[in-house]
């Protein structure tokens, strides 16, 4: 792209990632990321997070690890000619960029080179890992002050004590971030330096995110107890008092789906409750793919069913979306409302629509406790531009006439980054099952095991070419909740 005059110009986003739960990411990273030309990311930054970005972006690797590799640069040359080609480029970077992560040199370089750029923090690597290990890192009764430090490239001869002021002799907590692969020289220095050898101690690798572990010993003790750990997963180490309260406190690993990876599938916009509960339970959860309910071309279609809504004993809503498209068509509806579904009933509530009456779901056991109410039909139903086709179903067999209108379609965007392994998938729809499952993008996941909502669900993921589908036992988000545990929880 030129950068011409009139040509548009590129911008450059510096963002904080988080430690690695993608659930700590802040509500302007996310819209950055759906947003983004370009995402640039540290080598740190994990799959998860990467599969947030829309898929229009470019993933592009510019981090580096450990410090290899000698650079003559501040900020990445190819995220540089980006930006100045008029690209929006979203820096994306592990924990906070101002935090050991060269954001601070990276906006001195794009402020020199006229780029317009804007700094969006992330919970830093020391917070996140210290909340989700138990340990705080300032306690009344223990540490009135914390340190980071970092302990790249000390080995005693290119850096001095003096550069850790008083973390070394002090009585604070010390949270010492890239110190891995010299930890026994890092530890051994603060014990020279006057700190007990019984000092606790704590190594957190991988935190946040389902691969946690969290080594607890003492200054003495740490090397040899993290002797086999792989050094490539990112770690960092808290040193101090406040180690000790990690026993009373430690929550993650308490929850029953704690380390487990699942992936909910998704057909309609909007927040999923299953996803919810199931994060409630410990788990990180990818919701897929993302969606979004745009209208159809034109609106005459929608405007003559609506124009005829004096013929219909009722008009009948299965979502947010079919609810937001009418309300723009019109402001008032003259005939009773029957919303299917917390979503649909919430939409309308907030649209000032008091329906009649409010099905807990879409299942044939919850539309039949309406059954006399449907029968005395015709109904009109409002869908998306493919329909609800078992919605329709089920209301058929109760004994329900319905006629559907399209008044909306739903763009489906699955993740252009690769997954992380992920343990489970769940499938609370046949639609869901078949949106994710069908194609190039569902191929990866047919071998892995599936929890199904009822038996359509399942037989949609059977279709699709699924190996392993357990359906279960009732119709509702609580006993897919409870498969899911079970499936992922040994008894």
């Amino acid at each position: 792209m030129s950068t011409e005059s009139g040509a548009r110009k590129g911008v450059v986003y510096l963002v904080g990632a988080g430690p690695g739960d993608p659930g700590l990411l802040t509500v302007r990273a996310l819209e950055l990321l759906r947003a983004a030309d370009v995402v640039a990311y540290d080598a740190l930054v994990s799959p998860t997070i990467l599969s947030l970005a829309g898929p229009q972006a470019e993933l592009l690797p510019v981090g580096r690890r450990h410090g290899t590799g000698a650079t003559s640069y501040r900020l990445h040359p190819d995220v540089l000619a980006r930006a100045k080609a008029g690209h929006t480029v979203v820096r994306l970077k592990a924990g906070d960029p101002l935090i050991f992560g060269r954001g601070g040199e990276e906006a001195e370089e794009l402020s020199e080179a006229g780029i317009p750029f804007s700094i969006v923090p992330g919970v830093s690597a020391a917070l996140g890992a210290a909340a989700y290990a138990g340990i705080p890192l300032t306690h009344r009764l223990h540490a009135s002050d914390v340190t980071f430090v970092s302990g790249h490239d000390v080995d005693g001869s290119h850096r001095s004590l003096t550069e850790w002021p008083g973390a070394a002799t002090g009585k604070g907590t010390l949270v010492m971030f890239m110190a891995a692969r010299k930890l026994s020289a890092n530890l051994q220095r603060l014990i020279q330096a006057g700190r007990s050898a019984e000092t606790p101690a704590a190594y957190i690798v991988s935190a946040t995110t389902p691969d946690q572990k969290v080594i607890v010993g003492t200054l003495a003790t740490l090397p040899e107890q993290t002797r086999d750990v792989d050094l490539t997963a990112p770690a960092l180490v808290i040193i101090g008092d406040v180690v000790g309260l990690r026993e009373r406190i430690a929550w993650f690993e308490r929850h029953r789906l704690a380390g487990r990876r699942l992936l909910v599938a998704r057909a309609r916009p909007g927040r999923s409750a299953i996803a919810a509960v199931l994060r409630a339970h410990g788990a990180e959860v990818l919701e897929i793919p993302e969606i979004e309910a745009v209208p159809l071309n034109g609106g005459s279609h929608i405007d003559a069913a609506l124009a005829r809504l004096h013929e219909f004993r009722g008009i009948v809503f299965g979502c947010a979306a079919g609810v937001d498209a009418v309300a723009s068509h019109v402001h008032t509806l003259d005939v009773p409302v029957i919303a299917v579904g917390a979503a649909a009933a919430q939409a309308l509530s907030r649209h000032g629509i008091a329906p009649v009456v409010s099905v807990r779901g879409a299942c044939q056991e919850a539309l039949g406790e309406h059954a006399v109410l449907f029968q005395r039909g015709p109904f009109l139903l409002v869908t998306a531009e493919n329909g609800r086709p078992n919605l329709r179903d089920e209301l058929t067999k109760i004994g329900a006439v319905v006629e559907a209108i399209a008044a909306y379609r739903y763009v489906h965007r699955m993740p252009s980054a690769p997954l992380p392994p992920i343990d489970l998938v769940v499938l609370p729809s046949s639609s869901a099952a078949r949106t994710v499952l069908s194609g190039n993008f569902g191929k990866a996941l047919l071998g892995l095991p599936m929890a199904a909502m009822g038996p359509q669900t399942e037989e949609a993921a059977r279709h699709c070419g699924a190996q392993s589908v357990v359906r279960a036992k009732e119709d509702s988000l609580a006993s897919l909740v409870s498969l899911a545990v079970s499936m992922l929880v040994s008894p």
